[in-house]
């Protein structure tokens, strides 16, 4: 009786897997739009609308872990960058754990400079301490005497630019311009202790409607809230876009361009100043009819439009006068005006071209320091 049936179960069997098969190939075939067949691991959602077009997600566990992997080697190649500040042990026992150092510290300029992102507010008498009470060990393991400590806090807030004794080839990280700053992106945030964190960038927003020439305005606004400690914000290539001291005050990677730059220049902390304070035509839309693009220079009842005595002021510009170009570099909604600014040197001459009541009209300019 078994053997009578027998017959039967294997033809039924066998009709049952070509039946599956050919039900993966139509389906296969409908999801391609008849083209071709496809036997690999992708699929098209943009023809069903749920994801942006021409986005094809191939093999999502794959991607997580290429995710994993390169975060992983981010954080030990900015291992090299980043350095411990540690309070002084005389005694001839001591000894210095790195995972608990003072303050964190970023290399700066390659032969010495450090910017340390300091914990707490610093007095007079404390800041001149620094170099007697404090060293810096880096991702080497290597003892740094300090012959040098200088920080403003209305320019930089809480964080200490320390020169190293004998320093030389110190590993420096790109600063991401801003225009490369863009929302969305995953963001690295490096904390004391050699603790590390993801995040994301979710918006970069102006914080007044009114500009100045002299500061990088733009609030740098992450996903996920940050501990309250100081830190160094990096993408996952490993490159800078930001710092935050203890109080949350931030200092965005176009604004260290301009310090860093000054330091390995001149060793001291300084920035160009135009003085004059601007609306940005790009993020407005007025019942007249004006540019979509330009500096307007106007003032409120807070700020005047041009500051007195400042190189603007010299060079006879007005409210009302809208600045177009820096050098033939077109101020647009990619390109503020503070952002160009930010990339010169007090001192360096500039070019402005400017509308004033519909004339065009053309200055130079010799770019001051901020005091």
């Amino acid at each position: 009786m078994k053997n009578t049936y027998l017959p039967l179960i294997l033809i039924a069997t066998i009709f049952g897997l070509l039946s599956g098969a050919a039900g993966t190939l139509l389906t296969d075939l409908y999801v391609s739009d008849g083209s071709s067949f496809s036997f690999n691991r992708e699929l098209n959602l943009s023809d069903y609308g749920y994801l942006s077009p021409n986005l094809v997600i191939r093999d999502p566990k794959k991607v997580v872990v290429n995710q994993d992997v390169k975060t992983d080697e981010t954080i030990r190649s900015l291992k090299a960058s980043l350095l411990g500040v540690f309070l002084k042990n005389e005694e001839k026992n001591s000894f210095y754990y790195l995972d608990q150092p003072f303050a964190l510290a970023l290399a700066a300029t390659s032969d010495g400079w450090v910017m340390a992102a300091w914990p707490e507010e610093l007095s007079k008498t404390e800041l001149d301490k620094i170099t007697d009470n404090f060293l810096v060990i880096d991702g080497n393991r290597k003892i740094y005497e300090i012959d040098r400590a200088v920080f403003d806090l209305d320019k930089t807030g809480a964080f200490v630019f320390l020169h190293l004794r004998n320093a030389s080839g110190l590993n420096v990280r790109r600063l991401v311009p801003d225009e490369e700053i863009k929302s969305g992106q995953s963001l690295l945030l490096a904390l004391p202790g050699n603790m590390f964190s993801l995040n994301f960038l979710s918006s970069k927003n102006q914080n007044d409607v009114l500009l100045s020439s002299d500061k990088y305005s733009k609030k740098l606004s992450l996903s996920y809230e940050t501990p309250s400690k100081p830190l160094f914000i990096f993408n996952l290539s490993g490159e800078i876009i930001g710092a935050v001291d203890y109080k949350g005050r931030q200092l965005a990677s176009p604004a260290l361009d301009a310090y860093w730059r000054s330091l390995l220049k001149k060793n001291v902390l300084s920035r160009p100043y135009l003085g004059l304070n601007y609306l940005d035509l790009s993020n407005v839309v007025s019942n007249q009819n004006q540019l979509a693009k330009g500096a307007e220079l106007r003032a409120s009842d807070l700020v005047p439009a041009i500051i007195k005595n400042s190189p603007a002021d010299k060079a006879g510009l007005k409210a009302g006068d809208i600045i177009t170009r820096i050098n033939s570099q077109e101020i647009n909604a990619d390109n503020d005006l503070a952002v160009i600014l930010s990339s010169y040197s007090p001192g360096d001459s500039i070019i402005l071209d400017y509308l004033r009541q519909g004339n065009n009209l053309q200055v130079e300019i010799i770019l001051d320091s901020v005091k």
